[in-house]
């Protein structure tokens, strides 16, 4: 699937000419998803990742939460696997940090995801 290629804050990226370039960057793609809230977009408001009603609640299930970053990478085409989640919260900064690898295709990508959500009160 083409995208358009993103930096890592994710702003559009803008190439030396002022082009865009498109990418099929499985990567981006799964970043993409977990950075993406539950009922944020109105084209399919049951897509994306509840974070507000599973994550960032007081106690939340840790097995849970990993197998919801599981799923949402798994969703993506071509990812075969996604093993070594870790996911930390700092309620000081109001952010938290999602850690996995992907395995796809005979490759395997560590990655890490931040999360903010200081727009809670």
């Amino acid at each position: 699937m083409l995208d358009i290629l993103l930096t890592r804050s994710g702003d559009i990226n803008i190439n030396d000419w002022g082009d865009i370039t498109l990418t099929e960057s499985v990567r981006q793609a799964v970043r993409i998803r977990l950075l993406w809230f539950f009922n944020e977009w109105r084209f399919a408001p049951d897509k994306g990742v509840p974070y507000f009603e599973e994550v960032f609640i007081k106690n939340p299930n840790q097995a849970r939460m990993r197998r919801i970053v599981r799923d949402q990478a798994l969703s993506v085409r071509d990812v075969r696997d996604v093993t070594d989640i870790q996911i930390n919260t700092n309620t000081n900064t109001r952010v938290s940090s999602i850690s996995f690898s992907i395995h796809v295709e005979g490759d395997i990508f560590r990655e890490e995801v931040q999360i903010p959500w200081q727009n809670t009160d």
